[in-house]
């Protein structure tokens, strides 16, 4: 085995930070098992190499024995307020990186391709479009989808992130939300970056904010986002207006109120009743009343229905054990 120049474990850390990985994300994705005394000797730090070219597609350069760590290829993108510094949102993007790879991985190694024809005409033909009747759609049509609690502390946490490599998709939600549509429509919002061909190559799109769900008045005009937007409205909505609905019924007082109309307008024409109730606080600007119909109108946590899809998926998969680890660690912050 050829020997190399091994640095310090501190450098090797401070080398990758200065690529816009901390030690924190890193720890994250390294294994249960991993001792950094490993770093110390060759067959130790190989496989860490390994894991930083697999999972985070960081490249590690072994010129004449000496070490050097060089960025991902990849093409990044952020969908964020202007005053938001991209190195607020690096760390986070690695870590989903790490996740979408090792989803991806799996695929590869199950033989199985993407199919996103299938995946949204299965979409469109679902009478009642929830959260939880959409994800096995997402799985059986080889678009993976993982909700992640485990960022590291200080890290800005994105409320969704779309990730493509080697002409597979991953889609890792961030989003703190318990309510099953507001998690929906983050969900069908990432696909929408892909139908609509925002990635380009091997890369990633993280949005950090989505005004339709209320989290920047302001927002810059993005017309990516605009169009990933209009996917999402459009598969809920199954082509119709309901915005205008939503603005015949004026101001109203109370919650319940709220339910009753969005549940009428499920019923006759299909829409889900907690989009309903969310357009009304877009259109508003009263998420207060929006957010507190959806408690009249859903059951259930989002994340514990994002959750029991990722089991139910992976136990039908063949994968390392140390990957399978790996993202049930990350969906369940444990």
């Amino acid at each position: 085995m050829t020997e190399f120049n091994l640095p310090s474990k501190s450098t090797i850390y401070r080398q990758i930070k200065d690529i816009g990985v901390s030690k924190a994300t890193i720890k994250r994705i390294l294994p249960v098992w991993w001792n950094d005394e490993l770093l110390q000797s060759n067959s130790g730090f190989l496989q860490f190499v390994n894991l930083m070219s697999q999972r985070l597609g960081v490249s590690v350069s072994l010129d004449k024995g000496y070490v050097s760590f060089s960025p991902s290829n990849y093409s990044v993108q952020y969908k964020k307020r202007s005053h938001i510094d991209a190195s607020q949102l690096s760390d986070a993007t690695y870590l989903c990186h790490a996740i979408a790879n090792t989803l991806i991985g799996a695929l590869q190694y199950n033989d199985r391709s993407p199919e996103l024809s299938r995946l949204c005409a299965s979409l469109r033909s679902l009478e009642d479009l929830t959260l939880g009747s959409a994800l096995p759609v997402f799985w059986d049509s080889n678009i993976p989808v993982i909700h992640v609690s485990h960022f590291p502390s200080n890290v800005a946490r994105p409320a969704g992130m779309v990730m493509r490599n080697d002409n597979y998709y991953a889609i890792v939600l961030g989003h703190k939300h318990k309510s099953p549509s507001t998690q929906l429509f983050v969900l069908l919002h990432e696909l929408g970056h892909i139908v609509s061909g925002h990635l380009k190559g091997d890369g990633s799109i993280t949005d950090s904010l989505l005004p339709e769900l209320g989290e920047s008045l302001d927002v810059e005009t993005d017309t990516q986002e605009e169009e990933a937007d209009a996917f999402a409205l459009n598969i809920l909505r199954k082509n119709v207006d309901i915005s205008e609905k939503v603005s015949k019924l004026g101001r109203l007082s109370r919650p319940a109120e709220l339910a009753i109309h969005a549940k009428r307008a499920s019923s006759l024409l299909g829409v889900n009743a907690g989009h309903f109730a969310l357009t009304y606080g877009r259109h508003t600007r009263d998420w207060i009343l929006a957010q507190q119909a959806l408690k009249f109108l859903e059951k259930g946590n989002a994340i514990s229905t994002l959750r029991g899809s990722l089991d139910n998926a992976l136990s039908s998969m063949d994968m390392r054990m140390d990957d399978r680890e790996f993202l049930t660690t990350m969906q369940s912050g444990k």
